[in-house]
């Protein structure tokens, strides 16, 4: 049986069975709009950025943050909210230091994308071993 919409089933189709397989792929709407939320905040430049530092780098705090990527610590800090509201980010204190980490396997498939094309090959001094993953 062919995906086609209820109220599309007297449209003029040319081929149902590709009809059919773009529907089923577009089924689940929830999962599309919060990919699409990934995605457009990855599409700022400088979220972009954070996320790729918090990847690479391991888990940093506001100010190394903010100094990495060129931006004031409140820029950071706004922008740090947005990650977490879209669950790509979050916290941990360690002392009286809140330190960010990359957290969800869609986030770190995107960004090992994205790395591939942008980061290639860096020496990291925080992960001489070749473990550019955080513990």
């Amino acid at each position: 049986m062919h995906q086609v919409p209820p109220a599309l089933r007297g449209a003029r189709v040319i081929d149902p069975d590709q009809v059919c397989d773009a529907t089923a792929v577009l089924a689940d709407a929830t999962g599309i709009d919060r990919t699409a939320g990934l995605l457009d905040a990855l599409g700022d430049t400088k979220r972009l950025s954070i996320v790729l530092a918090l990847r690479h780098a391991g888990d940093l705090c506001v100010s190394d943050l903010a100094l990495s990527v060129g931006m004031s610590d409140s820029a950071v800090s706004h922008a740090l909210r947005l990650l977490r509201a879209h669950g790509m980010v979050s916290a941990h204190r360690q002392g009286r230091l809140v330190r960010y980490r990359v957290t969800g396997e869609l986030t770190q498939r995107l960004l090992d994308v994205v790395s591939e094309v942008v980061v290639g090959e860096v020496s990291l001094h925080a992960h001489a071993s070749g473990n550019d993953e955080p513990d």
